[in-house]
């Protein structure tokens, strides 16, 4: 529209879509590039803090010891899979119960009670720094153990800490843990089995009290079972007064010697990989930030804000409105000065 010289036009702006412009592999070149300074000295920082922090850590010394079935137990094993004609089959071994004796091993060594044993044996709750619950100390006792099973079932136990001493008391200390409460379930087995068997000799002893009431042949039946069951009984007896090992040491824990390796390469090698993921990521967020703040201030720059429009379009009415009251006031006025002029005249 044009008003006397003012012109009022809407132009139209051109807007620049950041996210439609195609990215190809030499912009992420050209990102790793811009930013390869702050990536380097975080991976500086990192690799520098692993190693530092590994060195000052202190020295681990590990002693192990393992542990297998009962001698016994394997030798009744090998002459059961021997008569069955299959030798020594150590798949028959672990159906036969290999496996889940050493697995039940695994289990008591494990076990709550086993850890509070040597915690309070040991005073861990004062060897481990910082530590205000018994709870945090069975986790750091945990996680300086290692208990595994070999594929012949052997039971292997490794400990590590500070102290080599220390190191291997608590490995050998596991063991006698297991042997104790080991003997105390076998005699509780022991026990029940004698006083079953004792409750059942009663029960034919009463039977064969009234002999003479019952048939012959049903006398003699009780007369077997009460001759078998007295030599269950004595057996029982045996096998509950006996106090020998219930598991075989193979390998006691001695001394160790030298350290562990404190594995100083391969962690800072794995901060270093971990950095410069990190440098990166952190490298492609800058970016981003940045352009989005480029294309939002050139948005602004080209766009014509509402409120300046109206303003110019009022400033433009005002123009007008002052133009017309300026001619209406010289038409009023041409009529007066044409009659003062004929008076003069």
């Amino acid at each position: 529209m044009d008003t006397d010289g003012v012109e009022l036009a809407a132009t139209p702006t051109n807007r620049v879509d950041p996210h439609s412009e195609d990215v190809n592999l030499f912009d992420y070149v050209r990102v790793f590039l811009k930013y390869r300074k702050m990536i380097f000295l975080i991976c500086v920082v990192a690799v520098g803090a692993t190693t530092v922090f590994t060195l000052l850590s202190l020295e681990k010394y590990s002693a192990t010891t393992s542990i297998v079935p009962p001698l016994e137990f394997l030798r009744q094993q090998s002459e059961l899979t021997g008569g069955l004609g299959l030798g020594n089959s150590s798949l028959l071994g672990n159906a036969l119960g290999v496996t889940s004796i050493a697995d039940m091993y695994v289990g008591i060594l494990e076990s709550r009670a086993v850890a509070d044993a040597i915690i309070d044996k040991f005073d861990l709750m004062d060897v481990y720094k910082k530590v205000k619950h018994r709870s945090d100390a069975r986790r750091k006792l945990k996680k300086s153990t290692r208990i595994g099973i070999s594929d012949e079932g052997i039971v292997t136990v490794t400990v590590r800490d500070s102290d080599p001493n220390r190191a291997a008391a608590i490995a050998n200390t596991y063991v006698e843990e297991l042997d104790g409460r080991n003997k105390t379930l076998s005699s509780g087995q022991a026990t029940s089995k004698r006083e079953f068997l004792g409750n059942r000799l009663a029960e034919i002893e009463q039977k064969l009290a009234k002999i003479d009431n019952i048939l012959s042949r049903e006398a003699k039946v009780q007369e077997m079972l009460f001759e078998l069951l007295t030599t269950e009984y004595e057996i029982a007896k045996i096998e509950e007064a006996k106090s020998m090992p219930t598991i075989q040491v193979l390998d006691k824990a001695i001394v160790p010697e030298r350290p562990v390796a404190r594995g100083t390469t391969k962690k800072a090698a794995i901060a270093c990989v971990a950095s410069l993921m990190l440098g990166t990521f952190a490298a492609f967020a800058r970016e981003y930030i940045a352009r989005s703040r480029s294309d939002t201030g050139g948005q602004q720059q080209r766009t014509p804000k509402p409120a300046q429009e109206e303003d110019v379009g009022y400033a433009a009415f005002e123009d007008l409105e002052g133009k017309r009251k300026i001619v209406t006031t010289q038409r009023r006025r041409r009529p007066q000065q044409e009659r003062l002029g004929s008076h003069e005249a």
